[in-house]
């Protein structure tokens, strides 16, 4: 259940970042800074079309704006929805982890993130405070190694723009939410039965590398957010000073 969390808190945030972004900023500047993260975005929905057997009626992936693929109904509804849907994460999460190895692994925070998931109030404030402790790791992280070097600033740069490009289309939330939420269901029941994948070494490794990887971009996007309230913020009250209306 973990990882379905750690995923939905991805694709909400991932999502409110973009959309605050072109509310508030220029879009055109936008555009051409998440460039490279668009073109991502949309090859790797079209390659998931293609392993899926889907047809591309469309794909425009070198427009700074309208960027976009159309595809008629996936063969197997809802299934192959979802993993065309969700393609983005995994294909940018693979862009960066790639920049990651070749400038030499420049960054790293450390993890915070619970990796089991409890319902409970005392749960609630709990993720509330590794979320603030995330956001701060990330900022102390960037402050002390991340301006250090050349290899150390691109790799913050690439790591926002590939994050950011995570965010989903508006239509596709509604495959990845409750497809995250059966397959974390579905992946408890089988340990809540006594069916553990994580006696298989192979299995556990790949689990840990890949909370990892999950904690590094939760902990920037939740930076980003963070940052982009407060500018936001400092925006509003600016326009609100000088007699602007609000947005």
């Amino acid at each position: 259940m973990a990882f379905a969390f750690g995923f939905i808190v991805i694709v909400f945030t991932s999502f409110g970042i973009e959309k605050l972004w072109s509310k508030y900023l220029n879009s055109k500047a936008v555009n051409f800074f998440l460039f490279p993260g668009a073109v991502i975005h949309e090859l790797s929905h079209a390659f998931l079309c293609l392993i899926t057997g889907t047809t591309i009626k469309e794909l425009n992936i070198f427009k700074l704006e309208n960027g976009s693929i159309k595809y008629d109904k996936p063969k197997v509804p809802f299934l192959f929805d979802f993993f065309i849907a969700t393609s983005p994460i995994f294909g940018c999460a693979f862009i960066i982890i790639l920049i990651s190895i070749i400038l030499g692994n420049p960054i790293r925070v450390d993890e915070s993130l619970p990796n089991e998931v409890t319902f409970s109030i005392k749960a609630v404030f709990d993720y509330a405070k590794n979320f603030l402790d995330m956001i701060w790791l990330t900022l102390n992280a960037f402050w002390k190694s991340g301006f250090q070097s050349i290899s150390s600033i691109i790799f913050i740069i690439a790591s926002i723009i590939f994050t950011v490009s995570m965010a989903p289309h508006k239509g596709d939330i509604k495959y990845i939410v409750p497809g995250f939420i059966i397959l974390g269901s579905a992946l408890f029941a089988l340990e809540w039965f006594g069916i553990s994948l994580l006696g298989y070494k192979w299995w556990d490794k790949v689990l840990d590398n890949s909370w990892k990887i999950i904690t590094y971009i939760v902990s920037i996007l939740l930076t980003i957010l963070f940052i982009s309230s407060i500018i936001v913020g400092i925006i509003k009250a600016i326009r609100l000073t000088f007699g602007h209306k609000g947005e």
